[in-house]
């Protein structure tokens, strides 16, 4: 088996409290690293797969290259409840595509959109663990497969291992980003700050804000099921960015393109003092934030649109920049 090198990094999202409702925990995804962001991670995966650029949400997708010899699957075996119900399901385009597990699976045939592939299955009285898999079919086109998700209950009887690859990323004087790859099974993460419990999300990826310019702060995540807590992953260190005297100047040459419909490409050059990212403004209403100077805005309605940014650090935020305007 050959494991896929290519690592993204995960999409950020907002943090939220450790207790979730009963509703809320037959919800989580069991898999991990479910959008291959992290290339392989937790996946077995046959020869002719790889992480490629573009996939239904993110960064990266899995791409399978089927040969006379081989489908070009990737499965990840999971610990699960006996006599529970589960659902399987995942995006993939490109040619033959199949998703399941041993106790079912569905396929899609040849198509160039992103098409969802959904399979429910209740575990058997003894089962403890289910091995998901996609695949292509042999000699066949290439297939793409994204977001794949195992729904249901998490284990009641294996303490999942701990998570790994994790990294900080997109610091501000306030804010880290962390990313990791989760374990198989578990659908809660908890985040340690210095030792200390800081926060807990059901994604592999958190932003923790509130934090003071110029400090140092360690990090650890463990995952966490109905059977327990694994032990903590390897530590990192992340630094803020230290205190600034005065707000940023503005940025400079912004420019916009449009690549798709919908869509508007912006760029500017970088400020050197910007070291909280910039804002991004469109019509006159703030939009989004960016950590460096370019960023993609989708969905935006069709006629003519006016773009600005401004930069951002401790001391404040600086005007914004000379407007450009694009018809979409």
């Amino acid at each position: 088996m050959r494991r896929l090198t290519t690592v993204a990094l995960a999409t950020c999202l907002c943090i939220g409290p450790f207790a979730p409702s009963a509703a809320a925990a037959a919800e989580i995804n069991l898999l991990a690293n479910p959008g291959f962001e992290s290339a392989a991670a937790r996946w077995t995966c046959e020869s002719g797969t790889a992480a490629a650029w573009g996939g239904h949400s993110g960064q990266y997708a899995l791409t399978g290259n089927p040969t006379l010899a081989s489908t070009a699957e990737c499965a990840q075996v999971v610990p699960v409840r006996p006599g529970s119900s589960y659902t399987v399901s995942g995006w993939v385009r490109g040619g033959y595509a199949f998703l399941g597990s041993e106790f079912g699976g569905t396929w899609s045939p040849p198509t160039g959109q992103w098409t969802r592939l959904s399979v429910p299955f209740t575990t058997g009285p003894a089962t403890t663990t289910v091995r998901v898999y996609v695949h292509g079919w042999y000699a066949q086109a290439a297939f793409e497969a994204d977001d794949l998700v195992l729904a249901g209950p998490d284990s009641t009887g294996t303490v999942p291992a701990p998570p790994t690859d994790l990294a900080p990323s997109e610091t501000t004087s306030h804010s880290v980003r962390l990313t990791w790859t989760g374990s198989p099974g578990a659908g809660r993460f908890r985040i340690y700050q210095d030792g200390t419990p800081r926060t807990t999300t059901t994604e592999p990826s958190v932003t923790l804000t509130g934090l003071t310019p110029g400090t140092s702060h360690t990090y650890a995540v463990s995952a966490v099921t109905t059977a327990g807590e694994s032990p903590l992953s390897q530590p990192v260190t992340a630094n803020t960015m230290p205190a600034q005297a005065a707000p940023p100047y503005a940025p400079r040459s912004l420019v916009a393109t449009t690549p798709a419909p919908g869509q508007a490409w912006l760029a500017w050059e970088a400020v050197q003092t910007a070291t909280d990212g910039y804002n991004v403004y469109r019509d006159g209403v703030r939009i989004a934030w960016s950590y460096g100077p370019a960023t993609l805005v989708a969905d935006i309605a069709s006629g003519e649109h006016t773009f600005e940014v401004s930069a951002l650090n401790s001391a404040g935020e600086s005007p914004r920049s000379h407007p450009v305007t694009i018809t979409t």
